[in-house]
């Protein structure tokens, strides 16, 4: 697995902004479904993280176990890229179990628009939300990545689409009562594995937003499998599920 993709996967980065602080500051909710993902200076939720590594080389997995917390810490306007519009910093941070200390490990941009929510993660901008909230409603989030580089080409095309809205979800640890979820994307060919003399692939990819939360529960698989002598799978699994928030 290339670094890319590792950072991809679970660290952030921001290129260079004008920042003006504004830390008390939070999005004005004319339309109250914005609340399923609420930008307010302090707003946290702290997840459990499971995830599974596939080597190809050596055809093995490993699990990796640990904790993230995501926290709204500021505000910046960008005066180049969103015609000073204000915009959110999401500081992330981790730990590899409960009690450990917190180290801050990245750094993801929200920019709400007039009709959804970007979300800019390694330089790489999903529109992960659509405004007002609607079950069905359907866009290409991924509209904006660099789908040509070859570490990014799975992303094409995927139609995210809104579902359950306003139903409960628990994610293992929490209930919550009022949540919508978003099928980013659920591609497969000979999945499971039902022929091993032929060459395979899995991508899937959800989230789940609970209201005056945001974001409680993500899940993303991508890996292949070549049918050669190794017969074995490449790629990744991770799933992070809320276990507390503010």
């Amino acid at each position: 697995m290339t670094k890319k993709i590792l950072t991809f996967l679970l660290l952030a980065a921001i290129g260079t902004t004008t920042f003006v602080s504004c830390k008390k500051y939070s999005e004005p909710k004319t339309d109250p479904t914005r609340n399923y993902f609420p930008l307010t200076f302090g707003r946290s939720v702290t997840f459990d993280v499971d995830s599974i590594y596939y080597n190809e080389a050596l055809c093995t997995q490993y699990r990796v176990k640990s904790q993230m917390k995501y926290v709204v810490t500021d505000t910046f306007s960008d005066r180049k890229n969103f015609n000073n519009k204000l915009s959110y910093i999401l500081d992330v941070f981790s730990r590899p179990y409960a009690g450990a200390m917190w180290k801050p490990i990245s750094v993801i941009i929200l920019n709400p628009t007039a009709t959804g929510l970007n979300w800019t993660q390694d330089n790489v901008k999903f529109t992960k939300m659509m405004f007002p909230i609607q079950d069905g409603f359907s866009w290409k989030g991924n509209a904006a990545a660099p789908v040509n580089d070859a570490d990014f080409t799975f992303l094409k095309d995927w139609n995210y689409q809104y579902r359950d809205f306003r139903k409960s979800y628990n994610t293992g640890f929490v209930n919550f009562d009022n949540t919508v979820t978003v099928l980013e994307n659920d591609e497969s060919v000979n999945y499971p594995n039902v022929d091993s003399g032929v060459a395979a692939y899995r991508t899937y990819s959800k989230a789940v937003y609970a209201y005056n939360v945001g974001l409680v529960y993500r899940e993303l698989t991508h890996w292949t499998y070549q049918a050669d002598n190794s017969q074995c799978v490449n790629g990744y699994s991770v799933v992070m599920r809320a276990i507390d928030h503010n």
